[in-house]
């Protein structure tokens, strides 16, 4: 009896040592994803720029679930669909542009009832429309709600593991977690965007109103602004430069806001004296808009963009390299306008003579480099207004270009 009992307890210990050795690696496994989900919640958290936090957060989701690809899904909130905000991988080119109503597929499904799912062979699933791209197949789909202040705000989604045939319980559970950080930094990134994009919006009307004072500049500050991040996304500026690009050619004309209607609306060519007085606008403009600390980046480009690389320009005469990269863009998109725009004094030139006029220009009045791009634009056709007002949409989409 001794015998069995203390063979019994042997067995036993046993039994309780591997059990205990899966608790333990049990618990090693969930404390990793923790810290994980953790310094995930924290690269989340340490940007608002919605265009690096979902391409971070696919990437992590990715890794999380070693997975093939993924993509994000916002909801409209008007159309009461879902778009694709950013996908990764093969697929991304040919369903970039896809909507899917509310309710309809796998996606539609999740982002209605707010509860993930797991489909480990979406052929099976009724709820499966098939892939739209011929390059990409879909065998599995991970997808859960990304939930902000109690409502769907998107869908998160992973495809395909890697490792294995089947998505699991585990995955879900990780993915979950990883959601809500997520849908918290998406959140906070899109108010941020419409902050900024109100912010941008205040100061286009504020530069409209005082343009309204001269009668003969109509849509000038539109034209410019359209013409400058036009150049500017020619020369390879990122968003950030554009953004920055776009507020100075927006404020480039407010210091006229100090020039005497007698100077401002005269209907002929200015005196000397009074084109003295009207070449103040551009430190009047930099002195008004110094007041707003979040505006004193753009201040470059509303001082000097009549300088010229000579040293003949005002108001201090820079030369060559003095001159930043922002007030040389807005000077060749600036003056083309004026050269293409009727005034009662001159008639406007057609754009073709003004684009020779901007060529001639090189290295006395223009940068090379601008003037390069400003041409390349004009010879495909592209040096448009609607062009131009593509890009300022595309920038104003939560703040980043897609």
């Amino acid at each position: 009896m001794e015998i069995e009992t203390t063979r019994g307890g042997a067995g036993g210990e046993e039994g309780a040592s591997k059990t205990s050795s899966e608790e333990i690696a049990d618990l090693e496994r969930r404390l990793r994803d923790s810290e994980t989900l953790l310094e995930i919640g924290v690269a989340l958290a340490g940007t608002l720029d919605l265009a690096r936090v979902l391409e971070l957060a696919l990437r992590q989701a990715e890794d999380l679930c070693r997975a093939e690809t993924s993509s994000i899904w916002e909801l409209d909130d008007d159309s009461g669909e879902l778009f694709f905000r950013v996908v990764r991988g093969k697929a991304a080119g040919s369903i970039r542009g896809l909507r899917v109503p509310l309710g309809e597929g796998i996606v539609g499904d999740v982002a209605l009832s707010g509860e993930p799912a797991i489909v480990n062979d979406v052929h099976a699933d009724p709820r499966w429309h098939g892939d739209s791209s011929t390059g990409f197949e879909t065998r599995a789909i991970l997808a859960v709600p990304l939930i902000s202040r109690g409502r769907v705000i998107g869908v998160l989604q992973v495809l395909n593991p890697v490792e294995g045939s089947r998505f699991t319980d585990e995955d879900s559970r990780r993915m979950r977690l990883f959601a809500g950080p997520v849908a918290t930094a998406i959140e906070n990134a899109r108010l941020y965007a419409a902050q900024k994009r109100q912010f941008v919006e205040t100061v286009t009307a504020l530069a409209e109103s005082i343009e309204k004072r001269d009668p003969y500049t109509g849509n000038h500050v539109r034209r410019v602004v359209c013409y400058s991040v036009l150049l500017g996304t020619e020369m390879g500026l990122d968003d950030e430069a554009l953004e920055h690009l776009q507020l100075a050619a927006t404020l480039h004309d407010v210091g006229k806001i100090a020039t005497p209607d007698e100077v401002l609306r005269k209907p002929s060519p200015l005196s000397e004296e009074e084109k003295e007085v009207m070449r103040r606008h551009p430190i009047d403009g930099e002195e008004i808009v110094s007041r707003i600390r979040d505006l004193r980046g753009v201040l470059p480009g509303i001082r000097s963009h009549h300088e010229r690389l000579d040293g003949l320009g005002y108001p201090d005469g820079l030369r060559d390299r003095e001159i930043p990269l922002e007030p040389r863009i807005i000077a060749v998109a600036d003056t083309f306008d004026a050269m293409t725009t009727e005034r009662p004094y001159r008639k406007s030139m057609a754009p073709s003579i003004a684009a020779q006029e901007i060529a001639a220009g090189v290295g006395t009045q223009f940068c090379p480099q601008v003037v390069a791009a400003f041409l390349q634009l004009y010879d495909r056709g592209e040096f448009t207004l609607q062009a131009g007002e593509e890009v300022i949409q595309s920038l104003s989409r939560n703040g980043r270009r897609r």
